[in-house]
């Protein structure tokens, strides 16, 4: 199915959860990532259970160090 992570297509199986969404990214690490579909953010304990949807705009944030 067909998806938008930070506004590029991508192409993830069907019944896709956003946990299995951030593995196939190598996104999946324990900490400073963050991930909303549409304007929603997914909080980390509900995405092993969050399916993803045909068209959906996911955007994903991740924590950088530095000033």
């Amino acid at each position: 199915m067909k998806i938008f992570v930070n506004k590029k297509e991508r192409i993830v199986p069907v019944d896709c959860s956003v946990k299995e969404l951030a593995a196939i990214l190598s996104k999946d690490k324990d900490f400073g990532i963050a991930i909303a579909i549409g304007s929603k953010v997914v909080s980390r304990e509900q995405w092993e259970t969050t399916m993803l949807k045909e068209a959906d705009a996911v955007t994903i944030i991740e924590a950088t160090c530095g000033g």
